[in-house]
């Protein structure tokens, strides 16, 4: 059939082109941002579930930030959200072979097509051939020889959009990712979330009672081998009931093999808080992508605040890809109010307002944010929001600078599209696109070596507040 569309190709696409708008019935957004229409941010590294395992360490290889993915969610019009440029990580699809009749597949494509043609926040598709693109696509998506190879191919010519962001998600990936979006993972495995680094998988959270739990793993412990094979070559899944021999690098400390047996694993993502020296509050917040991550972080600043003098608050954003535009605005309430910027697509411009009461309510409270490449999307906008409105001290090393919001549309079959639907400017009319935010301090050390006690981002920003400096 070569790259030309057969008569009958050209009349099928005529006929579902019509039917594609139906699709933004089911439309949802995110951010990188907005208020989920449903329960559905691929963190600058995807948060995985984990079992692992070596022997040697190996030599610490030069640290490649990940890249951040997009997040979910619209229906009807929906309240934007943003999505890590890495963002909700990307689920992985367990595809069979079995073939979707080529009328679906035109009326896919169809609805993919349309959807992008009609809301793509750039006027100019970034310079590509929108129409060729379809032109091109639609010979290979009949000649698709399984699903996968089908999906594959739909978010292939997504990509051709290169903006890091718009993609499309097979049926089996979009349910999983409306189950990572919920804040609850479960998992066959060991009962961690972690960070994939160059040489190992960096733990960010234990699930309490997990097998890793009751191992005594803990966060910024890292998995640098599993049975023997270095993390890079290492296969961590595994049945329940099986073991894993798994390699642990603590900070500071010299390597440990364990053997953990893997088990179903429930755990629900939250904020991590405590209280560091001096009244200084610390507060980490690794993704945007879990609907009610909000909630959880209004709790533990009302513990910290709650427990006496608030001398400063440290929020940390390292690594944090982005998520729901109602998470980005229930953080921003406890330090802003009022006009803070506005979204802007073809259909014109929305600001972003913040108002009524959010308790509890912190404004004052000097502010220090930690941030590295990793930091995508909305994560980006809070962090930048932050230091531009209320003075706060961005410590790090700059954003990734990917900061469109996306919108989901639910596809004929189960299938979902991500589309870039809006950009952002702050109040003095700053694009964060494809710049980030810029630290008032850069950092260069490797913080992912180091113990959260001793970790030199944090004593930084402690050393900020403690003479003073958490305003400009």
């Amino acid at each position: 059939m070569g790259n030309r569309m057969t008569r009958d190709s050209q009349g099928l696409w005529r006929f579902w082109q019509r039917g594609a708008a139906l699709v933004a019935a089911s439309m949802i957004v995110i951010g990188c941002g907005a208020n989920p229409a449903r329960t559905p941010e691929r963190p600058t590294g995807t948060p995985i579930a984990i079992v692992a395992a070596v022997t040697a360490i190996p030599a610490p290889p030069e640290e490649v930030a990940p890249n951040p993915t997009p997040q979910p969610s619209a229906t009807t019009k929906p309240s934007p959200t943003t999505t890590p440029t890495d963002p909700p990580p990307v689920p992985t699809a367990d595809l069979t072979p079995t073939s979707i009749p080529a009328l679906v597949r035109q009326q896919i494509l169809a609805e993919v097509w349309t959807t992008v043609n009609d809301n793509y926040l750039y006027a100019d598709f970034r310079g590509i051939d929108w129409a060729a693109v379809r032109e091109e696509f639609m010979p290979l998506v009949e000649q698709a020889q399984s699903d996968e190879a089908f999906y594959r191919l739909l978010n292939t010519m997504v990509e051709r959009l290169d903006d890091n962001h718009s993609r499309v998600l097979a049926p089996s990936a979009a349910k999983r990712e409306d189950v990572l979006s919920s804040g609850l993972d479960e998992q066959v495995g060991i009962g961690v979330i972690a960070l994939p680094l160059t040489d190992s998988l960096l733990i960010q959270h234990v699930f309490p009672d997990s097998p890793a739990d009751r191992a005594g793993l803990r966060a910024r412990d890292r998995i640098v081998a599993v049975d023997g094979v270095f993390y890079t070559k290492a296969d961590i899944q595994g049945p329940a009931g099986s073991k894993v021999r798994i390699t642990v690098v603590r900070p500071g400390e010299a390597s440990r093999d364990m053997v953990l047996t893997r088990r179903l694993v429930e755990g629900r993502i939250t904020p991590e808080a405590r209280m560091l020296p001096d009244h200084v509050g610390y507060l980490e917040v690794t993704t945007l992508w879990v609907n009610d991550m909000a909630d959880h972080a209004a709790e533990s600043l009302d513990m910290m605040s709650s427990s006496g003098r608030l001398n400063g608050l440290i929020i940390d954003l390292r690594r944090n890809p982005g998520g729901w535009r109602a998470v980005l605005t229930g953080l921003l309430g406890h330090f802003v109010r009022g006009h803070v910027g506005d979204f802007f697509s073809r259909q014109g411009d929305t600001p972003l307002e913040i108002s009524g009461e959010t308790s509890p309510d912190l404004r004052g409270v000097p502010l220090v944010v930690l941030i590295d490449g990793g930091t995508a999307s909305y994560a980006e906008l809070l962090a930048g929001i932050l230091q531009h409105e209320v003075g706060a001290i961005v410590i790090g090393a700059p954003s990734a600078g990917n900061t469109e919001t996306i919108y989901s549309y639910d596809l004929t079959g189960g299938a979902r599209l991500w589309v870039a639907q809006e950009g952002f400017r702050l109040r003095d009319g700053q694009n964060l696109e494809g710049v980030g935010v810029q630290p008032d301090i850069v950092l260069n050390q490797d913080w992912t070596r180091y113990s959260e006690e001793a970790d030199p981002w944090i004593l930084e920003g402690l050393r900020v507040i403690r003479e003073g400096f958490g305003g400009k």
